[in-house]
């Protein structure tokens, strides 16, 4: 009697439909993940932008000076600066969180004074000015009011 020969494993179909199976859902996981990434990355430019506020208005206060927070979209970058032009902290969020930051305006300079709250005399923030942060297609806002109270919009 002849003896039938079994052999174990997987078929070329098997196999490729497997692969073709993995290849859909890493495309999938590949544009969620993307998506994500650029909802993280204008996040936390806001997150930091709000920091940044509240340094600014700390640094004024603990040491009894007028303290510039600068926003410029044209470099991408916000600051806090004494009103020589000093630098005290800087971040660029163009190469930190690959985000475009957008003002009404040009640049948006916000003046706090010791006492802890803006004075529009010494900035340019007269009014209710939205800032964005835009990366891909999210975007996320803060509004700066005159006197230097910082809300989302």
């Amino acid at each position: 009697m002849r003896r039938l020969r079994t052999c174990s494993g997987f078929t070329l179909i098997e196999l490729l439909l497997v692969l073709v199976i993995g290849g859909i859902m890493s495309m999938v996981a590949i544009r969620s993940f993307s998506q994500v990434h650029g909802s993280l990355g204008a996040r936390t430019a806001q997150s930091t932008f709000t920091g940044m506020h509240a340094q600014a208005r700390a640094i004024s206060v603990e040491h009894g000076i007028p303290v510039l927070l600068r926003v410029d979209p044209e470099i991408g970058a916000v600051s806090i600066q004494d009103l020589s032009g000093e630098v005290l902290r800087s971040r660029d969020f163009a190469a930190s969180y690959d985000v475009t930051i957008g003002t009404p305006n040009g640049v948006v300079d916000l003046c706090m004074v010791p006492r802890g709250f803006a004075d529009p005399r010494c900035g340019n923030v007269n009014d209710r000015t939205e800032i964005t942060f835009t990366r891909g297609n999210r975007v996320r806002s803060v509004t700066l009011l005159p006197l230097g109270q910082l809300g989302e919009a």
